[in-house]
């Protein structure tokens, strides 16, 4: 993707800013956003739609988090960033050509193969939780643990201190809750709303 060329430019031309840094981490946190949102709604999650966001959230405020440390954005091979994007717009595609009804229906009925397997004690899953699952479970969890290992690997060098590491990231996990909690009133609250 496009999205490292401009910093490369930057430091090639020994014209990078913090400014430019700034837009630009700016830029791919909109965009991150968008993109979560565009896939939830692609997925027909509903209220879900805000999980799909903390699961693009989370490793983005935590690579940027590493990135301070580290002076370096530590990308796996596969990463965010491109590949991603790149299943996002392949879900796109394919909902385009199956109906977004595919994603909202039990996971034995989007997968022919798995509707073989007998699984009688396994309730009826809509597919965008499983996908949502399966993203946390290969993406979220690996990209956090690395970054987190990295920061202890730079703390460590630096004889400095993981907890005021780790105390950074509590105004975002103030944010999570206050969201979470926002999440889970918000139809209750709805209901108390007073019709005119």
């Amino acid at each position: 993707t496009f999205d490292a060329v401009d910093g490369k430019q930057a430091r090639r031309t020994s014209s990078s800013s913090p400014l430019g840094e700034l837009f630009d981490h700016g830029c791919d946190a909109l965009a991150c956003a968008f993109e979560a949102l565009a896939l939830g709604s692609t997925l027909m999650c509903g209220r879900l739609t805000f999980c799909y966001w903390v699961v693009a959230a989370v490793p983005f405020y935590l690579a940027t988090w590493e990135h301070y440390f580290t002076n370096t954005l530590i990308l796996p091979v596969i990463n965010g960033p491109t590949e991603g994007l790149m299943l996002i717009y392949v879900s796109h595609l394919f909902t385009f050509f199956t109906g977004a009804e595919w994603w909202a229906q039990d996971f034995r009925k989007s997968l022919p193969l798995i509707s073989l397997v007998p699984l009688p004690f396994v309730p009826e899953i809509p597919l965008y939780v499983i996908v949502l699952i399966l993203m946390i479970m290969f993406a979220v969890i690996p990209t956090v643990g690395s970054n987190i290992g990295n920061v202890q690997k730079v703390v460590d060098a630096r004889k400095g201190s993981m907890e005021l590491a780790l105390a950074m990231l509590l105004p975002f996990i103030a944010l999570l809750a206050g969201v979470a909690v926002w999440y889970g009133i918000r139809k209750s609250i709805h209901c108390l709303s007073y019709k005119i």
